[in-house]
């Protein structure tokens, strides 16, 4: 079973190479958007530091980021359809990064995390569509704003993982695993955050290589 397989619980995946997009303009436009951006509903976001924003979701409204039956969201079951955001020219780099990921999409989300803030440590197991098989949700994040002072943590098997995340690369996460991130940064924080539907494609970039892991050492 698939299930059975080890998988990282942060991975770097090697897609084919392409020119990465100037993300300047992008990052430019989602900053006067800030007020359209809503607020991620959790108990570990207690201050609303964390909130985000549509390109695909389950509402033509930008501001709809919730699933239906996740989080205790009052969304109606409705069809996946990509928000208007996805036709800005401002966007059109972020759109391009989507076009290299081997995988039909769920949610499509640019999520942020304002400067000198932090999201606690928690999983994301209660959107019981997360997982690895054929149909289930894999996690994807690409930064689209980040520096070296912005640390994303996991968990596995009580040990703790620290990553300085890359600007425009592809990262597979295990969110069913605890994570954690930190933004000691004095900028906003801004990932595309892809939730893709699993595939053979998908799970062989995840497992390649899974040896090493990518884990670069315990924080103190």
């Amino acid at each position: 079973m698939i299930k059975k397989l080890k998988r990282p619980i942060l991975k770097e995946l090697d897609l084919p190479q392409y020119k990465r997009p100037d993300l300047k303009e992008a990052c430019d436009f989602l900053d006067m958007q800030g007020h359209n951006f809503s607020v991620v509903k959790t108990k570990y976001n207690k201050k609303g530091q964390w909130d985000a924003i549509s390109l695909r979701g389950y509402s033509d409204n930008p501001a709809d980021i919730l699933k239906p039956g996740v989080l205790k969201s009052d969304i109606a079951p409705a069809e996946l359809r990509d928000t208007h955001l996805t036709q800005v020219s401002n966007l059109v780099p972020l759109i391009e990064i989507l076009s290299h990921i081997p995988a039909k999409f769920e949610r499509v989300r640019v999520m942020r995390l304002k400067a000198g803030t932090s999201i606690s440590k928690h999983t994301d197991k209660v959107d019981k569509s997360i997982g690895f098989e054929d149909g289930e949700i894999v996690r994807i994040h690409i930064p689209i704003r980040t520096n070296d002072n912005i640390y994303f943590y996991m968990w596995r098997d009580k040990k703790q993982y620290c990553w300085n995340l890359e600007q425009g690369k592809y990262y597979y996460t295990d969110v069913t695993r605890p994570h954690a991130v930190h933004n000691k940064a004095d900028m906003d924080r801004l990932h595309l955050v892809v939730d893709c539907y699993s595939n053979e494609k998908i799970r062989a970039l995840i497992l390649q290589d899974n040896e090493q892991d990518n884990e670069i050492g315990d924080t103190k």
